[in-house]
């Protein structure tokens, strides 16, 4: 309720000025006020009359006052001055409104009106109420009220009459071609085109007349044209009205002729193109098996390595492009009888679809069914039972059922079909449509229909996609069914925003040939609709030349003339000159104007982000429990509880054989990665990453799709048995890939154990022998996380958290300088930029003076650059290094950062990854796949290499701060121990196509097991009995608390010392290869295109080129022999795809060292020591520099060094030289670098973060 002195407050400047009339009313106990103005002439505006007529209305005592004219008001008066003068006038009447009115209406009185009406019809005259003012003519073709039709129609004859008099003087000359047409029920078109022809028209009379004349004259033809045209609409408007009638016979001609739908009668049948069918009048199945063929030179055919299946399930629509998709899949296998066995349960999973005829049909397929929203003869709906209309009895209008969720009605612009993926898979009917735009809450209630909860979210996806009939919109299918929810909604939203006559462009915007590539793109045409120009009705050359040539304006030339263009020619030729597209919705051509970028690939608008899991309902226990948990709360509000923990979403497995187990979860693998690359959903496996770094990809994944929130997971017996708690009943189990191994016989190349060679036999062969190898095979396991456990308390294991100003942030930046590959520095970075990688320099800059939280995560971003996507690039450009895409480096290395920021407790709240949808999209699974590896593998390395640094760091600390009482003695080094040692291959790019090799592809495609590749991972004592096997089983279920690196895999090697001699052994697919050239001094691989002579060789089996290598360097290079030349004088050597020929016989002298060194001397000075020099005892510091670059060394090499170093006193002296701090390497750099001559500008390819 407003005071009279709120009121007053409101229009106190208008008071005072006098700038404005005020009125004053009250309605009830609340008073109210207005400002108006006048005009000129002081009269009130129309439109301000109706107003006032209205506020009397409400309240006769209203006043209308102005601070100028009014009394007990004036521009000096205060706020309650000005109260009590304007209360003043309205308990006293003053000013009152009813006056205000009568004194400023410039209304004449109505009995002088009726008095001058009918002086105007005794004139014979027109009459007018309106009274106008000085300068101001009426209009006589504007209807507005002031005139009766009669004298309106009057005025008109005048009018015309005057026209046709004047016009009567006047001879014309003209000429018309029409372009009529009428289409029956669907267009007309009255269309005339006048030409002057000066022959034949006399215009004397009217050039005798004054411009002025002329232009009166031309005012009144132009309104009399005006006036016919608005009788001709009238007349259209007839036209619609009976061109509707033909409409709706032709559409129920549309019904009556609808052929009924072919089908197979519930039978499989064979179809062409090694097709398979079955159907109803409701339902049809397809499948389509392929076969994937390669070559086989031994058996001189092609031979079957993989089956692609294609099945899906489609309505049986008699309309046969109009189906909606009910499921289906392509997938790959590599066994056939598994490929069988998967297609019967998809046939059995959908057979109950084949048991009738003509089965109901499901509500939200109806519409497929219906012609011109008439459903056809013959079906039913689910849950209605309809007449068909008949001859005799015309079908009622159909009614629309109620907007409820799931049922396909029309929708605001379009409708997604949710669905839950374990439901669809087994075949269970459902899902349901969800009207778009839509609500967070109309959401979750979709998602509970489908049985979709927080509990398990990897169920969601959207399977299906219709439109309003009313207002097309022709997205595609497999685009909105890829898309996330948030961009759908908000293109929901922004379509809604078009004007329906900008749909058409939109629709042949999204069908041209170089269409849209993703979801935000089509956001973005909503704010370029003027991009494009589009033509409806324009939809092949011929139409479009027609439209230039007749309808454009564009061509002039004589009408005789155009009747002998090519109109398919001309439209073609126009068409690519300007580069448009034909599309079923018309034609369509750039304009020229700029594309704008909105939201492709950036983060929507927080109104439009409604994509989050409903909580799962809760059973009426846990609500007691809850309710009788917060009765007893007693903690204070402020204090934050405990998150409980999240319960697992089992992978729920059907197979009942172990590999057909490894088979399913290996799919939902394949699913899991294609379903990860959700902003949240990525974020969560991130995080789970950064617990579990030292995992395999795969059980990494496996453990975020289960269970999020794990920390810690053991098997059932190893928490029974290693850590004496019991896993709490009822919890269910995570499933994870865990090895198998088995032992087999195989008959292998028996190896001298002095020269690590072939023992040769009698026959020139390699001589067999017959031994004992594991093979490692994989099973699906049950682990259990911590949190579903119960008994004896863990040690504390979690990693310090660095928050705010980082705690110990010098020691951490400390150990990321140890960590990096490349110095870091400080600078001013000008642009924003927080950091880069410099590829020239090989350096990493960080901007100055951020936070201490700033530069750590800046400095982690770009370790990640400098590992992962460093070039030489001095190299030549065939031999550097592929480097990925800006896009997919940026997405590693800002993935790097957030997994090692999360496992030590950084804020990561900043971090975004809403751009690795758009990212993902179209990558192949491998690709996917391998870049989550990358990331996986580089910030395990990152994390373990941090680890390190920063406990040697903490022991040199400690060290410092005790006092020692007297010197340490040397630790002992156990040489009569025996040890195993476990190397895996370095991240970055120049490994990526090493790491999980097998061995026979390694070396098929030139490569070694070189030990330069690897680093040492971990080292323990080997305890009598423990095998290969044992480690390999260790190594990938029960890791020991300080091994860093990921599970034992695939080209990892395990290297062996017993009984003083080393032995290496390479993790292959079956079982361990051993690989005695991992010890072998690393020459650099010859290539035998380069040593070419020049030469060739025929043979009965081709010709090949001559290569100056010999037979063991071919071996080294991955070559193996094939056949012999006839005269035996050369060998031809192959790796599988390609061949060379070598000499038989080398030079008798010929030594193999100096020929290599000879070689490549430029390259590699390496081997001038090995041929010259004689061998000397290492030392410490020498073998100390092996073991960093990745070497393998001997303890016992080791011990015998420690002990000449003593002897020579060089062991304290080598302790008391200090090496100089990273800080200090990086200054001195720096000092030298500013002595240098000033660099040349260079393009700088810098990875900023």
């Amino acid at each position: 309720m407003a005071s009279l002195r709120d009121t007053v407050k409101d229009y106190q400047e208008e008071l005072r000025d006098g700038i404005a009339w005020v009125a004053f009313w009250k309605t009830g106990r609340s008073w109210n006020a207005e400002y108006f103005h006048l005009e000129m002439s002081d009269y009130i505006y129309p439109e301000d009359r109706s107003r006032m007529e209205e506020i009397k209305q409400a309240d006769p005592a209203a006043v209308v006052v102005n601070g100028y004219y009014s009394g007990y008001l004036g521009e000096d008066m205060n706020l309650d001055e000005l109260t009590a003068g304007v209360r003043r006038h309205y308990e006293n009447g003053y000013s009152n409104i009813g006056e205000f009115i009568e004194a400023h209406d410039d209304r004449l009185p109505p009995e002088l009106i009726e008095e001058a009406r009918a002086a105007a019809h005794a004139a014979g005259l027109p009459f007018s109420e309106k009274a106008y003012r000085d300068g101001e003519e009426p209009d006589p073709y504007i209807f507005d009220g002031s005139m009766s039709m009669e004298d309106y129609e009057l005025m008109h004859r005048m009018i015309e009459n005057e026209r046709s008099e004047r016009m009567a003087e006047i001879k014309t000359g003209y000429s018309t071609y029409d372009h009529d047409r009428l289409d029956p029920a669907d267009s007309m078109r009255i269309e005339r085109k006048l030409y002057f022809e000066q022959d034949k028209a006399d215009i004397s009379g009217l050039i005798a007349l004054s411009m002025e004349q002329l232009r009166e004259i031309r005012e009144e033809s132009a309104a009399a044209e005006q006036t016919i045209y608005e009788d001709l609409k009238q007349r259209a408007t007839a036209w619609e009205a009976q061109a509707g009638q033909t409409l709706a016979v032709d559409k129920a001609i549309e019904y009556v002729r609808t052929p009924e739908v072919k089908h197979t009668a519930n039978q499989w049948e064979a179809a062409e193109n090694d097709r398979h069918i079955i159907s109803n009048r409701v339902y049809q199945m397809r499948y389509h098996i392929y076969e994937n063929t390669r070559y086989d030179r031994e058996k001189g055919q092609s031979v079957p390595y993989a089956w692609t299946l294609s099945w899906n399930v489609y309505t049986n629509s008699p309309d046969g492009y109009n189906q909606a998709k009910i499921a289906g899949q392509e997938k790959k296998f590599a066994d056939r009888a598994a490929m069988e066995k998967y297609l019967n349960g998809r046939i059995k999973a959908y057979q109950h679809l084949f048991t009738e005829i003509s089965p109901p049909i499901p509500k939200e397929y109806a519409y497929h069914f219906k012609i011109n929203g008439q459903l056809l003869p013959g079906y039913t709906i689910e849950g209605e039972e309809r007449e068909q209309p008949t001859t005799e009895q015309a079908a009622p209008a159909p009614t629309e059922p109620p907007q409820n969720i799931g049922q396909r009605n029309e929708p605001e612009q379009f409708a997604i079909l949710i669905d839950s993926r374990s439901r669809f898979e087994t075949g269970e009917p459902g899902g349901v449509w969800l009207s778009m735009p839509t609500t967070k809450e109309q959401l979750h209630e979709a998602m509970r229909t489908v049985g979709i909860t927080a509990d398990n979210p990897q169920d969601f996806f959207i399977n299906g996609y219709s439109d309003n009939e009313n207002r097309h919109i022709a997205l595609p299918y497999d685009m909105v069914c890829a898309a996330d929810i948030d961009s759908l909604n908000l293109l929901a939203a922004r379509i809604a925003q078009l004007d329906p006559a900008e749909l058409p462009k939109l629709n042949a915007a999204l069908q041209q040939k170089q269409g849209f590539e993703n979801i935000g793109q089509i956001i973005d045409f909503t704010y370029n609709v003027d991009y494009f120009v589009h033509i409806s009705g324009v939809n092949t050359s011929r139409d479009l030349g027609d439209y230039y040539l007749n309808k454009s304006g564009m061509v002039q030339m004589p009408e005789e003339w155009k009747n002998g263009v090519d109109l398919a020619a001309f439209g073609k030729n126009a068409a690519e000159q300007e580069q448009g597209s034909f599309t079923p919705y018309g034609y369509l051509v750039k304009s020229g104007d700029e594309w704008e970028r909105h939201f492709e690939g950036r983060e929507l608008p927080e109104e439009y982000r409604i994509m989050s899991y409903p909580k799962p309902e809760q059973s009426e226990q846990d609500k007691i429990f809850m309710d009788a948990a917060a009765t007893e709360q007693t903690a204070p509000a402020t204090a934050i509880e405990p998150q409980k923990p999240r319960p697992v979403i089992p992978i729920v497995l059907t197979s009942e054989k172990p590999a057909e187990k490894m088979k399913e979860i290996t799919d939902r693998l394949e699913q899991g990665i294609t379903e990860l690359f959700d902003s949240e959903r990525y974020k969560e496996y991130l995080k789970v990453m950064s617990r579990f770094h030292n995992y395999s990809f795969n059980n990494t994944l496996l453990i975020a799709m289960q269970k999020p929130d794990a920390s810690l997971v053991a098997g059932f017996t190893a928490w029974k048995n290693n850590f004496q708690r019991n896993v709490i009943k009822g919890e269910k189990g995570i499933k994870i890939i865990a090895p198998s191994p088995f032992k087999v016989k195989q008959q292998t190349e028996k190896i001298d154990p002095h020269t690590r060679k072939p023992v040769m036999g009698k026959d020139g062969k390699p001589a067999m022998e017959e031994k004992e190898v594991t093979i490692p095979a994989y099973k699906v396991v049950s682990v259990f996380d911590v949190s579903q456990t119960e008994g004896k308390e863990l040690p504390d294991i979690a990693v310090d958290e660095l928050t705010g100003d980082v705690e110990r942030y010098k020691d951490f930046f400390t150990a990321l300088e140890k960590t990096s590959p490349v110095p870091i520095g400080f600078e001013k970075i000008i642009g924003g930029a927080h950091g880069y990688y410099h590829l020239e320099d090989k350096r990493i800059a960080i901007d100055e003076g951020m936070s201490e939280l700033q530069t750590l995560k800046t400095a982690i971003h770009e370790i990640a650059h400098a590992k992962l996507h460093d070039i030489d690039l001095n190299a030549p450009k065939d031999e550097q290094q592929p480097r990925v895409d800006r896009r997919t480096r940026e997405v590693e290395a800002e993935s790097v950062a957030y997994t090692v920021c999360q496992h030590y407790g950084l804020d990561t709240s900043d971090y975004s990854f809403g751009y690795v949808a758009g990212w993902s999209s179209g990558r192949e699974l491998a690709e996917l796949k391998g870049s989550l590896e990358t990331i996986r593998s580089t910030a395990a390395e990152i994390i373990n290499s941090i680890d390190a640094h920063i406990a040697q760091i903490q022991k040199e600390q400690d060290k410092e701060q005790a006092a020692p009482a007297q010197e340490q003695p040397e630790q002992e080094v156990l040489q009569d121990k025996d040890t195993f040692s476990i190397y895996q291959i370095n991240g970055g790019d120049e490994t990526r196509d090493l790491r999980f090799e097998p061995y026979d592809r390694l070396t098929a495609t030139g490569h070694r097991v070189d030990p330069k590749n690897y680093a040492l991972i971990y080292s323990a004592e080997l305890t009598p009995g423990t095998s290969l096997e044992d480690i390999y089983t260790r190594f990938n279920i029960d890791h020991p608390k300080d091994f860093k690196g990921h599970s034992l895999s695939v080209s990892d090697v395990v290297v062996l010392h017993q009984n003083g001699q080393d032995t290496a052994h390479y993790v292959d697919s079956f079982g361990y290869k051993d690989v005695p050239e991992f010890f072998k001094t690393q020459e650099k691989a010859l290539i035998p295109d380069n040593l070419e002579t020049g030469e060739t060789i025929k043979t009965p089996r081709g010709t090949f080129y001559v290569t100056a290598m010999s037979r063991e360097q071919m071996e080294a290079a991955g070559y193996g022999f094939h056949h012999q030349s006839d005269d035996g004088k050369y060998l031809i050597m192959g790796n599988g795809t390609r061949a060379f020929a070598v000499a038989a016989e080398q030079p008798e002298k010929a030594n193999p060292l100096k020929h290599i060194e000879d070689t490549i001397e430029q390259n590699d000075n390496n081997f001038d020591g090995i041929i010259n020099n004689t061998p000397q005892t290492p030392t410490v510091d020498a073998l100390e520099q092996k073991a960093k670059a990745g070497e393998v060394i001997s303890l016992v090499d080791l011990a015998e060094a420690i002990k000449t170093d003593r002897e020579n006193g060089r062991g304290k002296k080598a302790a008391a030289k200090e090496k100089p701090s990273i800080r200090a390497q990086l200054k001195a750099d720096k000092e030298r670098a500013g002595k240098k001559k000033p660099t040349k500008q260079k393009s700088q390819d810098l990875e900023r973060s």
